[in-house]
């Protein structure tokens, strides 16, 4: 009996387990059916829930809780996860059946899960943080006329009766510069304004584009799918949302009534104000604008302003004499744009002869000249000649081509110039980018160019880039039709035979006539680029452009690139970035004179015919998701790469890995996008840890994830998404000279100790980075603690530590063992001596940097931003003591953005670090 009891308890045990194997084994295909209706169920929710979130974020300041942020990212988990179980299932593996089952089941629990949790919100956002604007560069207000009218316009603000200022006078007067002094006392000295918004209108007048620009501002969007009447009614709620604002609309050429765009009109009651500014004192009163009339500078504000360009040592030079000087100014009108400008032109110049034929050359441009406006072009037509080199004006010229207050990147401009010939002089592509860099900050210097916000890009300001039009209304001949919004392709009158350059980018036209095929043999540079509209290109279009050195196709809508495209033997630069349905790019075997090829974000799955020939290709870009194939052999054939960028989303292409590992010592830049640990392991270990002088390797489960080699902050990167990468059979391989590490939801890594080599059960820093810059953390869920007090010496170089929504971590700095606990009996100090910003957001587990008895010296800390952060109770930063005793911050320390409520919580090691550190906090929302 005993026997047979065992026998009963045995099967007591294992008989449910059997019946639910066979059970998942014989219904999958119910269960699987079960799985598709519940997360419809749930994909039914999400889009409830994104619809009301962007109808409540775009009627005022809100934005999602955190909360809901989570579950819609869980969501999109889920559906990736439920994917995969599908994928398997269609395998069709018998012995698999049983264990898909098991899984099917697990997720359509998680679902409900999930279901149920998205029904259970009572408010899906919070307010947003406030933010009056952008704080603006601007130059020093010459004059005292001039700061009259900065204090008048200010006074109007600050009082109730004025509501619209219209600040208008003619052209390089400097009404843009006094506003922008406004613009940034606005956001420092005064609270009377909720926000300050700041858009440049330019020419022609367009709305809709005014609408989107205005709702950029406010950090929201529209919807490029609804008439103008709907977006008004948006951007009208997303306005009164903020109640008190100042809208500057900068250089205005037409009126339009306010209530068409969506904009407020300005009251006593609402608190609210516009200021516009303008050429014509007729667009002030259509406005109905108080006006404010800008004048010319006195003649010795317009002296002073003069000797501050020109330098204050020639008045110095015993050659020169101070009428001549004056003469020169005198010619320049008053006028501050033409002061700067000529007075950059004649810096440094001290022989008489210079400034006597200066002098001529000015009287002589502006004689010839009749009516006011073309006078002032003539004046600054005048520094355009006194760049004397044929190269540099050409250069100059060329900024010309892109729109109205563009911001042009410097790296494109210099690589058209490039392309075009202007940089001819030397062989090696670094020189040249040297070398156009020198030419960029010549123009700039010369007041030509104007450098944008944040320095990778230049500006023409509008007089300056009539001017260069005027000039290239003859010779050279440029077409210019840039952002006019175009729905007509120019006629093929208009293209001149000797046309030299055309720029017809963002415009409106959806195709070129099929018969079209313009006679310009000298053409050089065609910019077509951002015409999303355009589908189709007539095979004959290219066909008498023989001279094309660079053709720009990229973010249009083309499928199919002409096959006349082939013949185009003097092309340097073939640019078709973002031409997402692009599927076919013709033989490129003739193009033996191509440098620059990009094929980034295209549908093209495989290398165009003729690839291997183009010898002299500095510039790849092949970063095309759907890319299949990629023959080996060709790579190696391209001797002069400078920068490549490659995507391996597949076995087949493992060689080319390889390859690629093997060009990276020659490269100056190397972007890899990889989708197996696999590969990227295979590339680093294939350069010996070591890549090219630049370069950004991404492994992402999530395709191209969320990487821009623009946003890279140091030369040498890795980013990790979504991905394992502690696999005990390969776990990941880091170059050793990373100087960016960038984790972004990667579930199995606990620490940044679990990334490193470990020898004998040790972490082993000996081949770690020792450069270390730039370390990120985001939504890793796993995440304990960013790395062992072990770790420390592989960081002396830090300078940036970002923690954001990694919800178990509770310190940054972690003891390792019990030994090194007793070593560290006493407090430990942390020192990262370059650390300059630290920003933690979202961590609703996170304590302190580091244990209870660690403080952090840190004195070149700049920037501290604590958000979303509830259970911090310590900063653990240890303030350096003067002579008398009492803490000081640190010397470099600029900000801490944290809540109030947090900030008044918060304990501190020293007596007094809290009063030190308060004049540098900025209380936030959350």
């Amino acid at each position: 009996m005993d026997f047979i009891g065992t026998i009963l308890e045995f099967f007591k045990c294992v008989g449910p387990p059997i019946c639910q194997y066979v059970h998942r084994h014989r219904k999958l295909s119910e269960i699987m059916k079960k799985l598709e209706r519940v997360l419809q169920e749930l994909n039914s929710k999400k889009a409830d829930i994104e619809a009301t979130l962007k109808a409540e974020c775009d009627l005022g300041n809100k934005q999602p809780r955190n909360e809901v942020n989570d579950w819609l990212e869980n969501v999109e988990r889920i559906n990736r996860e439920a994917h995969s179980i599908e994928e398997d299932v269609k395998k069709g593996k018998y012995f698999s059946r049983a264990r898909l089952g098991k899984h099917a089941e697990e997720k359509i629990e998680e679902v409900n899960e999930y279901h149920q949790k998205g029904r259970s919100f009572t408010s899906l956002v919070i307010d947003a943080p406030p933010s009056r604007g952008l704080t603006l560069t601007t130059a020093t207000l010459a004059g005292e006329k001039t700061k009259k009218v900065v204090e008048r316009i200010w006074e109007d603000l600050m009082g109730d009766k004025v509501t619209k200022i219209g600040v208008w006078g003619m052209g390089g007067i400097g009404k843009t510069t006094i506003m922008k002094e406004i613009n940034n006392r606005l956001q420092k000295e005064t609270n009377k304004f909720n926000v300050v918004i700041w858009v440049t209108v330019s020419q022609p007048l367009d709305l809709i584009k005014l609408q989107t620009e205005i709702a950029t501002a406010l950090k929201q969007s529209l919807s490029e799918n609804e008439d103008k009447v709907r977006r008004a009614g948006r951007l009208l709620g997303m306005l009164k949302a903020k109640e008190k604002f100042v809208l500057i609309l900068d250089d205005m050429w037409e009126a339009f009534p306010l209530e068409e765009v969506g904009i407020p009109e300005p009251s006593e009651e609402n608190g609210c104000k516009l200021v516009i500014t303008t050429r014509s004192h007729r667009v002030c009163r259509s406005m109905k604008c108080k006006q404010v009339a800008v004048e010319l500078l006195s003649k010795q504000e317009a002296f002073n302003l003069f000797i501050d360009g020109v330098g204050c040592s020639i008045l110095q030079v015993p050659a020169l004499n101070k009428e001549i000087i004056n003469d020169v100014v005198e010619e320049c009108g008053c006028l501050p744009l033409a002061i700067v400008t000529v007075a950059a032109s004649m810096s440094g110049e001290e022989e008489i002869y210079e400034w006597q034929n200066a002098l001529n050359e000015l009287r002589g441009r502006l004689r010839s000249l009749n009516d006011v406006d073309t006078k002032v072009l003539g004046r600054l037509e005048f520094s355009y000649h006194r760049l004397k080199d044929e190269k540099l004006q050409q250069c100059f010229l060329y900024c010309a081509l892109y729109p109205e207050d563009f911001a042009i990147p410097k790296d494109e401009l210099i690589d058209h110039w490039i392309a075009e010939g202007f940089i001819e002089e030397v062989k090696d592509v670094r020189v040249k980018y040297n070398r156009g860099h020198t030419i960029l900050n010549r123009l700039v210097n010369c007041c030509l160019l104007e450098s944008a916000e944040d320095g990778s890009c230049v500006k023409m300001h509008d007089l300056i880039r009539d001017m260069a039009l005027r000039i290239t209304s003859e010779s050279p001949l440029f077409m210019v039709k840039a952002r006019e919004r175009l729905r007509e392709f120019p006629g093929e009158q208009e293209w001149k035979a000797n046309l030299e350059r055309v720029s017809l980018m963002e415009n409106d036209f959806e195709e070129i006539p099929s018969n079209m095929s313009p006679h310009c043999d000298i053409l050089s540079t065609l910019l077509l680029q951002c015409n999303e509209h355009l589908q189709r290109i007539p095979e004959c279009f290219f066909v008498h452009m023989h001279g094309l050195k660079v053709l720009n196709l990229s973010r249009t809508n083309i499928e199919v690139l002409p096959s006349s495209v082939s013949d185009l033997m003097n092309l340097r630069s073939l640019l078709l970035r973002w031409c997402e349905n692009l599927e076919r790019v013709p033989s490129l075997a003739k193009l033996l004179a191509l440098q620059y090829l990009d094929l980034e974000v295209t549908s093209i799955e495989e290398v165009p015919e003729g690839m291997e020939m183009l010898e002299n290709l500095s510039h790849l870009y092949f970063s095309s998701p759907p890319l299949k194939k990629f023959p080996t052999g060709i790579l190696p054939r391209l001797r002069n790469l400078y920068k490549l960028k490659l995507s391996f989303g597949n076995e087949a292409l493992r060689e080319t890995v390889e390859e690629a590992a093997r060009l990276s010592d020659r490269l100056d830049t190397f972007e890899g996008h990889f989708s197996t640990l696999k590969d990227f392991n295979i590339y680093v270990k294939s350069t010996d840890g070591r890549g090219s002088k630049n370069y950004c390797l991404l492994l992402s489960a999530f395709g191209m994830g969320r990487f821009l080699i623009t946003d890279l902050k140091v030369d040498k990167s890795v980013f990790l998404e979504g991905c394992k990468i502690c696999e005990r059979e390969e776990p990941i391989v880091l170059p050793e000279d990373v100087q960016c590490l960038d984790m972004y939801w990667v579930d199995d890594v606990a620490s940044l100790n679990d990334v490193l080599p470990r020898e004998q059960g040790l972490v082993n820093i000996g081949k770690f980075s020792h450069d270390l810059k730039v370390l990120s953390f985001g939504r890793c869920p796993n995440l304990k603690n960013l790395f062992s007090l072990r770790l420390l010496p592989a960081l002396q170089n830090l300078e940036d530590l970002e923690v954001i929504e990694c919800d178990s971590i509770e310190e940054i700095a972690a003891v390792e063992d019990e030994e090194t606990e007793k070593e560290l009996a006493t407090n430990t100090i942390i020192t990262l001596p370059r650390l300059k910003k630290l920003r933690f957001s979202n961590l609703l587990e996170f304590k302190s940097f580091c244990s209870d008895n660690g403080v952090l010296v840190c004195n070149s800390l700049q920037e501290i931003e604590v958000r979303g952060c509830p259970k911090l109770k310590r900063l653990s930063l240890s303030l350096s003591l003067l002579d008398n005793g009492q803490p000081s911050p640190p010397p470099a320390l600029k900000v801490i953005e944290i809540k109030k409520e947090l900030w008044e919580s918060l304990e501190w090691d020293q007596a007094n670090s809290k009063d030190v550190l308060n004049p540098f906090c900025k209380f936030v929302g959350f």
